[in-house]
């Protein structure tokens, strides 16, 4: 997922020289959790400076990964298929990458072994769907979205009366959040499939949004004294409201927002920890971590999120609404997750690891 453009970069300190070694004896440790006596077993640790390539004729299934000041692309026998530093800004997907600067002047794309695939005019900050097949160009002022092919050419664009405060892609939809409150749900020709006026808040504004996996889902939290958190689901009879609650945050910022797999979850943003909304059920539990959500991700086996604390970072490994199998500080500033199956993926400032969910 791209790097949001709404948000302010926080300058992560050096790594606290934690070596990989160090990193995968203390996974070692973790103890055996509760609930479905589950273990979370350390696979491997690469210390992405001296990692070697992967093989001329490996062929994957390969994926990307971030860390603190980093990103590449590796598969979970942790062959290394590319790694590079981050610009200003990136966006990630998984047919290949765009790392640009702060003013970019072409978008230049290359694929996950880094070679060279295209390279086109811009028209703003470039933003990828995951699965690489849709380019979008958010205007540097924020004031709108276009639209773009792989030869440059724009194939829709759209203004607004206000600025972009978030977006969410999934596919060829895409949904947008504005400052004056307002959501739009835009398809593949840029056209509107759903609309979100703005509620009762004192200050309508757009600070999360999330589309699910099919797309029959999104959510959106919105605006300030209160701040409500939405969700509307597609039915028969087009888009019509799932779920609504005034949430406790009070956050002035971008939130994050996501959908799990399988769409029962939502996962998003609280202060000091994560909220979970069971939609099948109606009902939201918390996830208490006593930090900053740093990132999250989840599958259909389990979940995982990495919270920023006063020092180093808190990383929790649950299963929604039913239990918590890891909750270990880790010395490290900035951690990224990510959930592949059985298999998590951690990303630190040069260290790449990968730890398996087993049975017990």
């Amino acid at each position: 997922m791209a790097d949001s453009i709404f948000r302010k970069k926080r300058g992560g300190r050096a790594f606290w020289l934690f070596l990989p070694v160090l990193l995968f004896i203390y996974l070692l440790l973790f103890p055996k959790p509760g609930g479905r006596e589950s273990l979370v077993r350390p696979i491997w640790a690469r210390e992405l400076a001296r990692g070697a390539a992967a093989p001329g004729n490996a062929e994957g299934p390969y994926w990307y990964f971030r860390t603190a000041d980093g990103f590449g692309y590796a598969d979970l026998r942790g062959n290394l298929y590319y790694q590079g530093r981050r610009m200003h800004n990136l966006s990630l997907s998984d047919a290949g990458f765009i790392n640009y600067g702060s003013v970019p002047d072409h978008i230049v794309f290359r694929n996950p072994r880094g070679e060279f695939e295209f390279s086109i005019k811009s028209y703003g900050y470039p933003l990828l769907e995951s699965s690489g097949q849709v380019l979008y160009s958010i205007n540097t002022d924020r004031s709108g979205l276009k639209r773009i092919d792989s030869e440059g050419q724009i194939l829709w664009s759209r203004t607004f009366p206000t600025l972009l405060s978030t977006i969410a892609l999934a596919g060829e939809q895409c949904l947008l959040g504005l400052m004056d409150g307002r959501a739009l749900l835009l398809d593949g020709q840029g056209e509107i499939l759903f609309q979100h006026t703005p509620d009762a808040s004192r200050i309508p504004v757009a600070l999360g949004a999330a589309i699910s996996e099919d797309g029959t889902k999104i959510a959106l939290i919105c605006g300030i004294d209160p701040q409500m958190l939405f969700v509307v689901q597609q039915r028969a009879e087009g888009f019509v409201p799932d779920f609504v609650k005034e949430l406790d945050s009070d956050f002035r910022r971008e939130v994050q927002v996501r959908f799990a797999p399988d769409t029962r979850f939502l996962f998003y943003e609280v202060e000091d920890g994560l909220g979970i909304l069971d939609a099948r059920k109606k009902s939201i539990a918390g996830l208490a971590a006593g930090g900053v959500l740093q990132s999250m991700d989840s599958g259909l086996e389990f979940s995982a999120a990495a919270f920023r604390l006063a020092e180093g970072s808190k990383l929790v490994i649950f299963r929604p609404l039913d239990s918590v199998l890891l909750s270990r500080e880790i010395a490290a500033d900035q951690v990224y997750v990510k959930v592949m199956g059985s298999s998590l993926i951690l990303g630190l400032n040069g260290v790449l690891l990968r730890a398996d969910l087993l049975e017990g």
